[in-house]
Parts: C-alpha cells; sequence; structure tokens
C-alpha cells in the first residue's frame, strides 16, 4: 500500500478523477443553441409583424371570404347587444306607436297604461264565456 493510499480516508472522499472539458463543452454549446433560437424567434416576429402592418389575407384556398355562419349564431359582442335591446325596449315603453292599424291596436307609454288601467279597471270577462 503506498504512502497516498493510506491517507484517502483523511480527505473524507475516495479520489476520482474530475472531467471538466465535456461538462464544458456541454455548456457551451447549449449557450450557442440558446442565442441561435432567441435569433431565429426574432426574425419570426419581425416577419409577422411585417405581415400584420401589410394587412395580409388568409392564403388558403379553403378560407372563405367570411360567411355568416347558419341560425342561431353566437353573440360577438353580448354586452352591446343587451345594450341596444334594452335600448329599444326602453323605447318601446316610452312611445306611442301601431301594433295593428288595420286592427287599431296601439301601444302606448307604460306610465299612461297603468293610469288609464287604474282609471278604467281591467276588462272583465262575461260569466259563460272562456
Amino acid at each position: 500500500m503506498t504512502r497516498r493510499e493510506a491517507n484517502d480516508h483523511v480527505g473524507g472522499h475516495q479520489p476520482y478523477e474530475e472531467r471538466i472539458r465535456p461538462v464544458g463543452l456541454y455548456t457551451i454549446w447549449h449557450a450557442v443553441e440558446t442565442v441561435a433560437v432567441l435569433g431565429q424567434m426574432m426574425l419570426a416576429h419581425d416577419a409577422f409583424e411585417r405581415q400584420a402592418r401589410a394587412g395580409s389575407k388568409p392564403v388558403h384556398p379553403l378560407a372563405a371570404e367570411h360567411e355568416q355562419p347558419p341560425e342561431p349564431r353566437l353573440q360577438a359582442m353580448p354586452s352591446l347587444d343587451l345594450q341596444r335591446f334594452r335600448a329599444r325596449e326602453e323605447e318601446r315603453l316610452a312611445t306611442y306607436g301601431w301594433v295593428d292599424r288595420q286592427a287599431g291596436v296601439v301601444h302606448v307609454p307604460i306610465g299612461r297604461a297603468m293610469e288609464l288601467v287604474s282609471k278604467e279597471g281591467l276588462p272583465v270577462r262575461k260569466e259563460g264565456g272562456r
């Protein structure tokens, strides 16, 4: 037994041969790959930006010009649709207008309709009719 082998236990570990060169090459290789990928991403980003600014059209031959799907359709902007609906309803409740001109049926503002009902009352059915 040589003197070195006898004192190996003093260092608290077994001697081994460190191979730092493969680890260094591996690290450098991945750094180069990372820079290359980032460069490609920047080039792609610039190309997409130019394409978006130019207002490019869809190239695919099956891409339709902008056909509406069949009914029922999904709402594109539900909050705007709700606002429009409520505005139409408010207008209907606050104005006079014809429902059926030939039959002489009109709609009146809701406030006026409540006044008329409170004065005249609701129509009542005759005893025998349904």
